[in-house]
């Protein structure tokens, strides 16, 4: 069978534009369904939270809704390369999904002009050791609901007991906000649902990671955080509160990305934050145990 023809230079540039603005297109959608659908908003935050994985960088906020916007089911998200490493491929007909990659290049190499000024800058990976990211480009990516081949486990932390995230809350909270949340609240946490009480100390956690001043509307600040504390709470595999969508729809502002680009990267890093506090805890309680 003849291979395929290899485009030449300025059909590669030509193609790479076409992408590009293909994904701009599914971002402009994207960011409009965001403030206008509630369940959209929550199925960014589960996206979100399903490709925070503890072997891989994570998926930015920004690919996180792109990748939503595609494919809203999505848990575990590779090129096609590091697929068939993993003994699995793309399945005949599947169409990919598209996210932001960076362009890198030697620091003496000028960039395509068709190549530079992406609106997005998501920076899933680091540039390379003598490379600089020079821009953005739409590259393609498939779940692994897309794929064939080899049967395949993601790596997964020890699973947490609801008991054991509450406690470490509990003492997270009071060694670095110097309060005691049981004395604010007026009641004991041990004699809650252990996961409502982790509901509610993660929704604590997420408002003191959150700065106020940041969210500029009335409402905005408790729905950031209560999308963070829903983030962190699937994170770590405890029954969610709801994610509130920010009131944002018909704000217009002179930046290329909407208000509810910048909640979203808010409310994202936010629970990822909470979540990576916990689950560092318990690694190094884990390690005090085994060390005796």
């Amino acid at each position: 069978m003849p291979s395929k023809p290899k485009m030449t230079q300025d059909e590669r540039c030509a193609y790479s534009a076409r992408m590009r603005g293909e994904l701009e297109s599914v971002m402009d959608r994207a960011y409009g369904a965001m403030v206008t659908d509630e369940g959209f908003w929550a199925a960014v935050m589960r996206t979100a939270a399903n490709l925070t994985h503890p072997d891989r960088d994570d998926r930015s906020p920004v690919n996180c809704i792109a990748i939503a916007a595609q494919c809203p089911h999505a848990t575990r998200v590779l090129s096609s390369g590091d697929w068939r490493k993993a003994g699995r491929f793309p399945a005949k007909g599947s169409t990919s999904i598209r996210i932001w990659t960076p362009i890198r290049r030697r620091t003496d190499e000028a960039p395509a002009a068709a190549e530079t000024g992406p609106r997005e800058a998501p920076a899933d990976t680091a540039e390379g050791e003598g490379r600089k990211v020079s821009g953005y480009k739409a590259g393609p990516v498939f779940d692994i609901s897309q794929t064939d081949g080899d049967a395949y486990e993601p790596p997964a932390p020890a699973p947490l007991a609801a008991e054991a995230v509450r406690d470490i809350l509990l003492a997270q909270y009071r060694d670095w906000y110097h309060e005691d949340p049981e004395q604010a609240g007026g009641f004991d946490f041990t004699q809650e649902d252990p996961d409502a009480a982790v509901r509610i100390l993660l929704y604590g956690h997420a408002w003191r990671r959150l700065p106020e001043t940041d969210a500029a509307l009335p409402g905005q600040h408790a729905a950031e955080v209560a999308s963070a504390a829903h983030v962190a709470a699937l994170i770590l595999g405890v029954a969610p509160g709801p994610a509130v969508m920010p009131p944002l729809a018909g704000i217009i502002t002179q930046d290329k990305k909407p208000p509810v680009h910048e909640s979203a990267v808010r409310a994202i890093e936010a629970g990822r934050l909470v979540a990576r506090a916990v689950t560092a805890a318990t690694e190094r309680r884990r390690e005090l145990v085994a060390a005796g």
